[in-house]
């Protein structure tokens, strides 16, 4: 391989997409590498949510002619262009040549799986050459931008979604097919349309619990899990939703008073799906071990894919099999696919024969405070600046919560320190105050930063989770002193953080909270509004905190105090820097419908073609009408032979396209 930058790219291009917001790919991210001799570093992250302000971004770049204009724009900060770039990965539309992927070595497995499979395997390419490691990834699907079509005709749907691997100190993959559990967890988001970050948090949060043999569920024995398994999932969940108080004590323990019916009801169902992705998880691990005969206590578990943010899952697994330890990147999910395609791509073309090494989670944007200052444009709003004192961030974190701003952005959907809101995990006014904030339901949790050497004195287990991971649980002397990070079940979702962290200002601030107050621990939640992505730029930090009447922020090392909140007259989220539309009013976009959609094929139409395996990379607008029609007449056949599921799909994928699903 050429020594230069080199682009992986996780996004849509699509004219009618961007007309109707139907993008197939969520989370898209661009990440910009450099390669050195043997040596590649990953030079900076970009998730476009954090640019557009649109959670989850699914909106596709109208051609390629705007997609290259915009990352063009974000490559200037380096002095370099899309002609600069050695290659560019992930986007059938930007590349040369497909010789990148993975197909190539292992055609039974999609890109989708294998690049999430890659982001965790190949992080620490010292630790994949010198130790043994079992990875998963374990999502919950593909796309179908490279996978559904290609030169030899072989479908993203012949290929398996999902996979686990055993590397024997990187001198092969021994690649196999899995079950995912996150499948489950999407039916249940369809189900009950609440996020499975919430539901897990509800699961967890009640104490109802249904009499319910997970037995009469399993096995799911299909590596795509079909009609048959999601038909016995929701059969439970029917049965929960009609218990009543006449069935306490035969087929459930009690109604928690705290919680309404309905959630109770979920609370049981969620308890059981978590139980079963326990399972389903044990069942691909225990294969392993008697396939390649290997010993957990000497293996690394790497994760990735959405099922890895199943923090209980995560430390279920750690302690039942005593891995060596664990391996996953800050963003498991698909806003970690840039970064799993260039790890794959890396791999492919050097046989693995190259030093990589993923330090930290901060490689976002960065902004500096005293260009921003300079501005003036919340001058009306600040009544100081002063400079950075620990001693004072604790004071301040005692009277309130504080807006946290320090560094570049971290990856991945989680807050670690660079995008915060912090306060003193000793009172559980602070977790009121920040789910208040935050719009949350008052029994969401808050999670905590821990000071990693303090760890194993907090809690029963001493893991590491520099990317909050893990769900461990605290001692039970420690409980009642941190009420506002403890879970209904003991746990809390941890970060861990030392000396060695880049976010050098928030260890400064742990270590001075420790001294004053004798607990390693602070509180700690994403810097963002309810359907928000995380805060990118410091003038939205402004404005959050003027919305939300926090008095002080600090950033990078300046603190700000905030003045005459009641005259800031924005209430709504302050909109990004990044627009993706091309229109310029509602009647030009109407006039580009007629061009690109001159068969008036619905909108329902257009969603089903672009999620469903009928899309080969051609625009609909590129069909003659005959072909058309005949694409018409499939997506009716296709509702029709699976309606529950296929109506359940569509509506997910436009919920999160942030469409008006009642339109449809």
């Amino acid at each position: 391989m050429k020594d230069g930058f080199y682009v992986s790219a996780y996004i849509n291009i699509s004219k009618l997409g961007n007309l109707y917001k139907a993008g197939h790919r969520h989370d898209e991210s661009i990440a910009l590498w450099e390669k050195k001799g043997h040596s590649v570093s990953l030079v900076h992250y970009w998730e476009l949510e954090r640019l557009t302000g649109i959670k989850q971004q699914r909106l596709p770049f109208f051609d390629v002619k705007q997609c290259k204009e915009i990352i063009n724009e974000l490559l200037s900060e380096y002095d370099i262009t899309l002609d600069d770039v050695v290659e560019i990965w992930g986007e059938p539309e930007l590349q040369e040549d497909d010789s990148y992927l993975p197909k190539y070595l292992f055609p039974e497995y999609t890109l989708h799986g294998f690049a999430h499979l890659a982001s965790c395997l190949c992080m620490d390419m010292d630790l994949f050459r010198d130790e043994n490691i079992l990875a998963f990834a374990v999502d919950g699907g593909s796309d179908n931008t490279i996978d559904a079509y290609d030169r030899e005709g072989i479908s993203e749907y012949d290929r398996h979604f999902y996979m686990g691997c055993y590397s024997e100190a990187g001198k092969k993959l021994n690649l196999f097919p899995v079950v995912s559990p996150a499948e489950i967890w999407g039916w249940a988001l369809m189900r009950y349309n609440i996020r499975e970050g919430t539901l897990m948090a509800l699961a967890s949060a009640s104490e109802s619990k249904a009499y319910y043999n997970i037995e009469d569920i399993l096995p799911f024995d299909e590596f795509k899990m079909g009609t048959n398994s999601r038909k016995k999932i929701f059969s439970m969940m029917d049965e929960i939703d009609h218990y009543t108080k006449d069935d306490i004590g035969k087929k459930f323990n009690y109604f928690d008073e705290r919680f309404s019916e309905k959630e109770n009801r979920i609370s049981m169902a969620m308890k059981i799906v978590q139980q079963i992705s326990y399972k389903i998880m044990d069942n691909s691990i225990e294969e392993a071990i008697e396939k390649f005969g290997l010993r957990t206590e000497e293996s690394y578990l790497a994760m990735s894919g959405g099922f890895a943010l199943n923090c209980p899952c995560n430390t279920y697994l750690m302690n039942k099999y005593h891995f060596k330890g664990f391996i996953a990147p800050p963003c498991v999910s698909d806003s970690g696919m840039a970064l799993g395609i260039g790890l794959s791509s890396f791999y492919v073309r050097t046989s693995g024969d190259f030093d990589f090494k993923l330090e930290h989670a901060y490689y976002g944007d960065s902004y500096k405070v005293k260009e921003f200052l300079e501005k003036q444009e919340f001058s009306n709003f600040i009544e100081s600046v002063e400079e950075f004192d620990a001693a004072r961030v604790v004071e301040d974190m005692q009277e309130d919560i504080v807006l946290w701003y320090e560094g570049s952005s971290e990856v991945g959907p989680r807050a670690l320190g660079a995008r915060s809101l912090i306060g003193d995990p000793r009172y559980t006014r602070t977790k009121d105050r920040l789910n208040e904030v935050k719009k949350r339901q008052w029994w969401r949790p808050v999670a905590p930063i821990v000071l990693k050497e303090k760890v194993g004195e907090w809690f029963y287990n001493d893991y590491e989770s520099p990317f909050m991971l893990q769900a461990l649980e605290l001692l039970e002397d420690k409980r009642q002193i941190v009420p506002a990070i403890v879970h209904e079940d003991g746990t809390s979702r941890l970060q861990t953080i030392d000396r060695s962290n880049p976010q050098t200002y928030l260890y400064k601030v742990m270590k001075e909270f420790e001294r004053v107050s004798g607990v390693p621990i602070i509180c700690n939640t994403s810097l963002n509004d309810k359907g928000e992505p995380i805060i990118n730029r410091i003038e939205e930090a402004c404005n959050f905190a003027l919305r939300k009447n926090i008095r002080v922020g600090y950033f990078n090392g300046y603190r700000i105090l905030f003045k005459n909140h009641e005259q800031y007259k924005n209430q709504e989220v302050l909109e990004r820097k990044l627009q993706m539309e091309i229109w310029k009013d509602e009647f030009q976009k109407q006039e580009l419908i007629k061009k690109y959609n001159p068969y008036n094929l619905s909108q329902k139409e257009i969603y089903v073609y672009t999620f469903t395996n009928l899309y080969k990379g051609i625009e609909l607008f590129d069909l003659d009408y005959e072909k058309q029609k005949e694409i018409a007449k499939q997506v009716k056949e296709l509702l029709k032979k699976d309606p529950l599921f296929n109506k359940q799909i569509l509506l997910i994928r436009i919920m999160n396209a942030n469409i008006n699903t009642k339109k449809l």
